[in-house]
């Protein structure tokens, strides 16, 4: 059985290590293979002196100077042969490292750095691969909240709620610009791209909010008809959601859904206007990920209340009448809490967002910046 480890360490300097290890045919074949290409060294203390258990130091990419060649022949192979040699390994195993080689000034300082971090690495790589790191409980666990550094941003799915909605309907590009200044960092906030806004400016204006927000971005098209067509349109926006009517046909909402499973955004289907939303869902082949139970702005103006009862395997959102005073209410239901205008007519929208993150429960301050949370360790 062949086992598989990774471990990245370094700042300026990145130590890159994946490791395949185990006994048998399959390690065999592969350690065969990876000495024969001819790229590759064994991992030895000094000339003659290879490590055991049989190791293999392949460079990931071409190796094209002098200085890479002796990089790799010298501080990095040692640090692998060193890491493997003090883990005092089973004999019978057989160990390919493949690791990058960085085009670097050869001095006593980079190789010290070398050697501690390929030394690092390799211990670090091969121990998860013994022990099956990560596990798949830990991989679901950290998936809504890596942040890989070469990436910069992460990818929200909506696993953690509750989640504060801003809908952001406004007229002109400064008020927009402001509000996005103003908008604090947390995890728990979803920025919707409003149907006025994207009607005046287009769904390119989701590319503007991205510039300033990196989290969780919903369209709001409340999607009518086409709904293979629009849904794509967002996606090639980057939207991470859109909102289709529940008014719309069930062709068209069924389409909707299907463009989102294959363009892996999140569905939202919005209730709004709609008699009987529960009847509704509960007809439809494809579920949505999302259902709004939604009192317009208009509705709003009159007076006109509403009370839904609702049930489905999806998060349950709810926009209009959404304030301070009746969150705590709603949070018993509702995974997402749409606001609008209490936060983009306020004077001091990041102060009016403040009070109703606080009010769900979350510190506004408390932003996830993880470092690499690895292995439980036992005390």
């Amino acid at each position: 059985m062949i086992k598989f480890g990774e471990a990245v360490l370094g700042n300026e300097i990145k130590a890159i290590v994946n490791v395949s290890i185990g006994k048998g045919k399959d390690i065999d074949n592969i350690f065969t293979n990876a000495l024969t290409r001819g790229n590759c060294v064994f991992a030895n203390l000094r000339p003659n002196l290879i490590v055991k258990p049989l190791t293999l130091v392949v460079p990931r990419h071409n190796i094209e100077s002098n200085i890479q060649d002796e990089l790799f022949q010298g501080v990095i192979q040692y640090a692998v042969a060193k890491a493997v040699a003090d883990l005092d390994l089973d004999e019978d195993l057989k160990i390919v490292v493949s690791i990058n080689v960085p085009e670097l000034p050869i001095t006593n300082l980079t190789k010290r750095k070398l050697f501690q971090y390929f030394y690092a690495s390799t211990k670090l790589a091969i121990n998860r691969a013994l022990n099956e790191y990560p596990s798949k409980e830990k991989v679901k666990k950290e998936k809504y909240r890596a942040l890989h550094p070469l990436v910069g941003f992460r990818d929200v799915r909506l696993e953690y709620p509750p989640y504060l909605q801003i809908a952001l309907d406004v007229p002109t590009m400064e008020n927009l610009e402001f509000l996005l200044h103003n908008i604090p960092k947390s995890d728990h906030i979803i920025l919707e791209a409003g149907t006025p806004l994207i009607k005046k400016f287009g769904l390119e204006v989701i590319e503007i909010m991205r510039e300033y927000f990196d989290g969780f971005i919903v369209a709001d098209l409340k999607t009518l008809d086409t709904g293979r067509v629009e849904v794509r349109l967002a996606f090639e926006a980057t939207a991470n959601a859109v909102a289709i009517s529940g008014l719309a046909p069930k062709s068209t909402i069924i389409k909707a859904i299907h463009e989102c499973q294959k363009c892996g955004l999140i569905s939202y289907l919005d209730m709004l206007n709609v008699s009987n939303p529960q009847k509704l869902y509960d007809s439809l082949k494809l579920k949505p990920d999302v259902v709004i139970l939604h009192r317009g702005i208009d509705e709003e103006t009159f007076g006109i209340k509403k009370e839904w009862k609702f049930e489905g395997n999806c998060l349950l959102a709810i926009a209009g009448g959404v304030g301070i005073e009746n969150i705590e209410e709603l949070l018993k239901e509702y995974q997402i809490l749409i606001v609008g205008r209490a936060i983009t007519k306020s004077g001091d929208p990041g102060r009016v967002i403040r009070m109703f993150i606080n009010k769900m429960g979350y510190d506004i301050d408390t932003y996830r910046l993880y470092f690499d949370e690895d292995e439980d360790i036992e005390y």
